[in-house]
């Protein structure tokens, strides 16, 4: 606890710039930030790594059938060495000391299919590996974008918010003016200070806001907490084309999930068929050479041998394991069918919403445009009028406030936008990176 209040200590004496080391990211651009979260990002890395598994699970299913060969050596002394007597005459059974050397070959000629069917099988999972390193670079790279354009965003609306609090400090400087003047009274002078205290308060929680993006930022880009990220550019002009039916068909035929999901589709019904095959006969082929003593008539000698062989195999009853193995895949199968389905429906459903979102905002731009200039306009007439006695000081503080939110509901109308253009070509599975 003591080391905790200690860096708490620390961190609010620091100066606000921070460490004198601190490093300073500069004009980054969205492009820069995501060439760096896919080159540097472990999640990416993982992927691949599951990919490059999935490669050598497919070299493994094709050596099934290949031949297996084992190299074997051994030795032995039995005492005693039962004999035989004849003739006055003593003959042993066997050595006492045994020597054997031997290489076995094992080679499995056919089996039904079953190896081919496991390495399709494999292949369909190798598939969707890749897949998943797709699925899982385009979510990173949308966040990415999305805490981006977010930081540029929250500093636009810190902006907008500093420029409210000057102005109404400004118009405190006046109202107080007109209160040594006798034009005002203590009223109108703490109705404008409680207007700049709420002001900065809200100030404060779009700071912490724009924080906890940059926060993200840093962590998606791999960089200490020290690092100062600022983002170049503004807000991006919109540019989308909406056909919703068109952008329908290439979601379903361009998203990585959808391709995942279609191919572990694939992959159930590969592994049905290969359940099916577990009682299919076999046939394999034996054959081993060596050396080793304990031959009549000379018992000691070492001399070279051979076992060649065929043996088949043909499963007869498995208590009907193949059957319920049979069935629980066809289930999975189902299952995966299921899933796609689903998929192939949000997926219509996300693109929708995706063109509802930049159609609104569209029209909200329109609207805010037209509601910043009235609310310019009203917040000069008023301070003419508050300056002539016309009007109280309460209506200059609601002109202004007016105007600071019209500017960020125009601000807001503009970030909705480019947050749109993103989840719209997220939602059709564009790839940005």
């Amino acid at each position: 606890m003591k080391c905790l209040r200690a860096l708490l200590a620390a961190a609010f004496l620091l100066p606000p710039g921070g460490l004198a080391g601190q490093e300073v990211v500069d004009s980054l651009t969205v492009d820069q930030a995501i060439r760096r979260v896919v080159e540097t990002h472990p999640a990416i890395q993982e992927a691949k790594n599951g990919v490059s598994a999935s490669e050598a699970r497919v070299q493994v299913r094709e050596t099934a059938l290949s031949p297996n060969v084992v190299a074997a050596g051994s030795y032995s002394r039995v005492g005693p060495v039962p004999s035989l007597e004849f003739n006055d005459q003593s003959f042993s059974l066997f050595p006492s000391n045994n020597y054997d050397a031997d290489l076995t070959l094992r080679h499995t000629l056919w089996d039904g299919g079953r190896r081919q069917t496991a390495v399709e099988e494999a292949r369909s999972l190798g598939e969707s590996a890749m897949e998943n390193v797709d699925f899982v670079t385009s979510r990173l790279a949308f966040q990415t974008v999305a805490a981006f354009y977010g930081v540029l965003f929250l500093e636009e609306n810190l902006r907008v918010q500093d420029e409210e609090i000057d102005a109404l400090s400004q118009h405190l400087e006046i109202t107080q003016g007109r209160v040594r003047a006798g034009a005002a009274t203590d009223l109108d002078v703490l109705s404008t200070q409680v207007r700049i205290a709420t002001a900065r308060s809200q100030r404060v929680d779009i700071a912490d806001a724009l924080e906890q993006r940059r926060i993200e930022l840093r962590q998606l880009l791999g960089l200490p907490p020290d690092t100062t990220v600022e983002p170049a550019g503004g807000l991006p002009a919109d540019s989308l084309q909406l056909d919703l039916d068109s952008l329908e068909a290439v979601a379903l035929a361009r998203r990585p999930d959808v391709r995942m999901a279609r191919n572990a589709e694939a992959s159930a019904d590969v592994q049905t068929r290969l359940a099916s095959l577990g009682d299919r006969p076999s046939v394999s082929l034996d054959l081993r050479v060596g050396a080793k003593n304990g031959y009549v008539p000379n018992l000691n000698r070492i001399k070279p041998n051979f076992v060649a062989g065929m043996a088949v195999q043909l499963p007869v009853y498995d208590g009907d394991r193949t059957r319920s193995q049979v069935m629980e895949s066809e289930a999975h199968a189902s299952a995966a069918r299921s899933r796609t389905e689903a998929l192939e429906r949000n997926v219509a459903a996300d693109v929708e919403r995706a063109v509802a979102a930049v159609r609104a905002a569209r029209e909200k731009i329109g609207l805010t445009d037209v509601q910043v200039r009235q609310a310019t306009a009203a917040l000069e007439l008023a301070r003419t009028r508050y300056q002539a006695g016309v009007v109280t000081n309460l209506d200059v503080l609601d002109a202004q406030t007016l105007l600071a939110q019209a500017r960020l509901v125009q601000l807001r109308a503009r970030y909705e936008v480019v947050r749109g253009r993103y989840r719209l070509e997220e939602a059709v599975g564009e790839r940005i990176w």
